[in-house]
């Protein structure tokens, strides 16, 4: 048989990149701004788009209250998985209830595009607080942000719900209010008994393979990796580097963030580098006795 050009492929998918490209702006066509969905759900303007959807704010017109209008569109995979992930989704947020949760509003198809609508949650991504407005957090600001999220963390852990996406843009402050958007790809785990390390399909796209297998595992544990992460974001607003340190390059966050050795011990288990945690009661509580002694020294 004779072989392919060695052109064909390359060929094959730029062709395919751009129908996918082209269904991606016909699908954006009817969810432009101004668009009224369902005669009830203004388009204001869209937030963002993921691996799985695009999410747009909306004026709910029948309660005159802002809300998240999120249409599943995987950037890979078939109907099924969209199906799929539709199903996901809508039936973990129809079935959770916490202040710190957006609540479900709507299901519904519209133009053939698996679409619901849910709360928006007021406030401002850590992301933005960080890096777009600069905004920094002491040690004991730091510990005291993590346990409130932690007590969201709780709760979904409590009813078998794992999130495995908690990041800067995903964790929302407003006020004294910590809440978690983007329920995308949490799982349910009632019933099921997997593998910690069980990954499912097209799971695991960019980033180091073996830190995403950490915070993809179908295990509460991968909440509490992710939160480690969160903690030294948090941390590090306030870190000044010594320009005159000759082994500054060589330091690890350990060495370079001055802070408490109990906190310090706390981030060696949340990233698994000693015993990690089992619940996340067992966190809060490390934490309080954390910021018991930071406000003794003080």
């Amino acid at each position: 048989m004779m072989a392919q050009p060695p052109y064909r492929k390359p060929f094959t998918l730029y062709i395919q990149s751009k129908i996918q490209s082209g269904l991606r702006f016909c699908s954006e066509i009817w969810f432009r701004q101004g668009t009224l969905i369902l005669g009830r759900y203004h388009i204001q303007q869209r937030l963002g788009r993921g691996n799985y959807g695009v999410a747009y704010l909306c004026k709910d017109q029948h309660t005159g209250q802002p809300c998240v209008l999120k249409r599943i569109s995987p950037l890979k995979g078939s109907k099924s998985r969209s199906r799929w992930i539709y199903d996901q989704e809508t039936n973990m947020l129809g079935r959770l209830n916490h202040l710190g949760i957006p609540t479900l509003l709507e299901p519904f198809t519209y133009r053939q595009h698996l679409s619901f609508t849910m709360q928006y949650m007021e406030g401002e991504n850590l992301a933005t607080l960080l890096f777009h407005k600069n905004c920094t957090y002491t040690e004991l600001e730091s510990l005291q942000l993590i346990s409130k999220l932690l007590e969201v963390i709780g709760y979904i852990h409590s009813v078998g719900v794992v999130h495995r996406d908690i990041s800067l843009t995903n964790v929302i402050v407003a006020g004294d209010m910590v809440k978690l958007i983007d329920w995308g790809l949490a799982r349910d785990l009632r019933g099921v008994t997997p593998n910690e390390n069980d990954l499912e399909p097209l799971e695991i796209e960019g980033g180091h393979a073996s830190e995403n297998v950490l915070r993809r595992r179908l295990h509460r544990s991968s909440d509490f990796y992710a939160i480690g992460h969160l903690l030294l974001f948090l941390l590090y607003s306030t870190y000044t580097e010594d320009k005159n340190a000759s082994t500054a390059k060589n330091m690890g966050w350990d060495e370079e963030l001055n802070i408490h050795p109990h906190t310090k011990r706390l981030l060696r288990c949340l990233l698994e580098m000693e015993q990690p945690f089992g619940q996340a009661q067992d966190i809060i509580l490390e934490i309080q006795r954390i910021l018991q002694s930071l406000t003794d020294s003080d």
